[in-house]
């Protein structure tokens, strides 16, 4: 008797290593930043991006394993579904399925978070004290600190 076709998720995982520790922490205080409603540095704007990006793709990762997880979930456990539904695999299909239009959508909001980030760090503030025709620029803190 041929081998069952085993269905493996077809949704591509992000590119990027997972959150860690210190990243976590910088997003929250950027969260922070945001919900004190001051006006926010050019460097901490880039920096929005960036970690946006990291928690986009934190994010499509759950979403990746938790569809995996739902394609075998029914040949590790006997399941039955608490509304009576004689087939609990319709309601994995169904989460399998909103897991790979999340990806989707977070892929999508993924690229949009890389793009402004990079956007924005072209963005320099002029120093208007000076007296020629280019500028100094500066992107506030950040440059000072010797980062970008």
């Amino acid at each position: 008797m041929p081998k069952k076709f085993e269905r493996r998720p077809t949704t591509p995982a992000l590119k990027g290593p997972p959150m860690d520790t210190p990243g976590l922490t910088r997003f929250d205080e950027l969260v922070q930043a945001a919900a004190e409603l001051r006006p926010l540095e050019l460097a901490e704007l880039h920096e929005i991006g960036a970690v946006l990006s990291e928690v986009i793709q934190a994010a499509a990762a759950l979403a990746v394993r938790m569809e995996t997880e739902t394609a075998t979930l029914s040949k590790r456990y006997v399941l039955r579904d608490t509304t009576g539904d004689l087939d609990p695999e319709a309601r994995l299909t169904e989460v399998q399925e909103r897991m790979r239009r999340m990806v989707d959508f977070l892929q999508k909001a993924n690229r949009h978070a890389r793009r402004s980030h990079v956007a924005i760090g072209r963005i320099v503030q002029a120093d208007l004290n000076t007296a020629t025709h280019c500028p100094e620029a500066s992107r506030g803190r950040a440059d000072q600190q010797g980062t970008s």
